[in-house]
């Protein structure tokens, strides 16, 4: 017998995975898996889950005693580092402050995390498209952006639950960590705590991805975004160290 149009079209189509499936993809089978978001590049629900779990994850940890406090000591260390002493009725203020961190940390990761996804997606689609002359839809840049956003899912289940027990708020991911020698402010300190372990990973993560979607070798790519973040890294620490910051 043969088949009908119709028939066809009630036949399911499994090349397209799930919102989990993806995202778990984008961790252990990025390649694939991008293949599948650029072939249909949808973002909202990937998008929605990594905003909501670090918006949750960072909201639950200053909602906490020990969150609160280590918030504290962050903000007055960082006052402190500019040269500004902290009176003790500033102190009090800045404890007061504390009862709206939680609405506070989680509103801000809510609005922050898709804008920098707008802007991460934008400037690379730009470059691309001037250097590479290669043509894609924005849509289809947003989306495998997005996607590579699930890292940072799994960052906050590493750091929170350590920042917790640490008792601060500091990034325990950078290089910064394996080399507790050095000076405090000096300029190999600060370019070291520039590079995240995390985020090493996320660029690579984001190379495939772009590698997939225009159809370019991946080892280029993922030199020019580590050259870029090596870069930044160096004239912030710069910056940081010429304001005393």
């Amino acid at each position: 017998m043969t088949s009908t149009p119709d028939d066809v079209t009630h036949v399911p189509d499994t090349r397209h995975p799930g919102l989990v499936s993806r995202l778990l993809g984008v961790l252990f089978s990025p390649r694939q898996t991008f293949g599948a978001v650029v072939a249909r590049p949808r973002w909202l629900g990937a998008l929605i889950v990594v905003a909501l779990t670090m918006a949750g994850a960072r909201g639950w940890l200053v909602s906490t005693e020990v969150g609160q406090q280590a918030l504290l000591e962050q903000q007055v260390g960082a006052m402190e580092s500019f040269g500004v002493t902290v009176s003790d009725e500033m102190y009090d203020q800045l404890a007061q402050g504390l009862d709206n961190a939680t609405y506070f940390t989680a509103g801000s990761v809510l609005v922050f995390i898709p804008l920098v996804t707008l802007i991460q997606a934008g400037v690379v689609w730009t470059v691309c498209y001037v250097l590479l002359g290669a043509h894609t839809p924005f849509r289809a840049m947003y989306a495998v952006v997005a996607h590579a956003g699930a890292v940072n899912i799994v960052q906050q289940l590493f750091v929170v639950p350590l920042n917790y027990t640490r008792g601060v708020m500091s990034n325990p991911t950078t290089l910064a960590v394996f080399f507790p020698m050095l000076e405090t402010g000096t300029f190999a300190q600060r370019f070291l705590g520039m590079i995240d372990l995390f985020l090493v990973w996320q660029l690579m993560v984001l190379s495939i991805g772009v590698a997939v979607l225009y159809g370019r070798r991946t080892g280029p790519i993922a030199a020019t975004f580590y050259t870029l973040y090596a870069v930044i890294a160096v004239v912030v620490s710069f910056v940081m160290i010429r304001i005393g910051g």
